[in-house]
């Protein structure tokens, strides 16, 4: 069957080069394109639907350019950026579920494991935070499993891994002093304002090996009920 897809979407190529690698990377690059937030309700805001928010995640919006200073690290059209900091927050050795985890592994470095460069010790990537909400873990060592405990983290503003030196952290890695009501205006805002209940759009009920979609693990064919 995917000769067949393959014939209907490269029918300008000769059929010696339509099945190959070449084509294949063209395939899944036209998928991941489908995979783009643009119908997040702060999206529709941004683009004149003043009714596409609610009143907690606006509210969130706002602590999230201002007070909670969120928009410091997070400024790209993604609300992501290139920059690196250190948090301080425990690797994947630390987690109580870890296995086959080594806490001399250089990914522990953060992007100094891989520059080499002492500068870049424990710093790690800011990430993009459309659709967040559909993490089940957060930072490099699943340390937090919900929004809730990521705000208390940057509100508090403190290491919780003792193998990183203070000296590390980050200098925009400060206390927000924020309240209550600023944590659950904030959570709305990242879980419900930045979130595209549509974000995959294509998936196929089922592909033609027959293995699941779309992970084939042991594990995920019993979770996922087709094996």
């Amino acid at each position: 069957g995917y000769m067949d897809m393959f014939d209907a979407s490269f029918p300008d190529l000769p059929q010696a080069a339509r099945y190959t690698t070449v084509t294949a990377a063209l395939a899944i690059s036209a998928y991941l394109r489908t995979l783009m937030t643009d119908r997040a309700p702060f999206q529709k805001w941004l683009k004149g639907d003043p009714e596409a928010m609610t009143v907690e995640e606006k509210k969130g919006g706002i602590l999230f350019f201002g007070k909670a200073g969120c928009v410091r690290c997070h400024y790209e059209p993604n609300l992501g950026s290139l920059e690196f900091h250190a948090l301080g927050v425990r690797d994947i050795d630390q987690h109580p579920e870890a296995i086959h985890s080594n806490p001399q592994d250089e990914r522990n470095l953060g992007r100094g494991g891989f520059t080499g460069r002492e500068e870049d010790y424990y710093k790690f990537k800011v990430p993009q935070l459309y659709n967040v909400s559909d993490s089940p873990i957060y930072f490099h060592g699943a340390s937090k499993s919900s929004l809730e405990d990521v705000v208390d983290y940057f509100d508090k503003a403190e290491f919780e891994n003792q193998r990183i030196p203070p000296e590390y952290r980050s200098h925009k890695f400060e206390p927000l002093d924020l309240d209550s009501m600023d944590k659950v205006w904030l959570v709305a805002f990242l879980s419900s304002a930045l979130k595209d209940p549509e974000l995959v759009r294509y998936q196929p009920a089922a592909i033609h090996s027959g293995q699941c979609f779309p992970n084939n693990d042991e594990l995920s064919q019993q979770e996922l009920g087709c094996n």
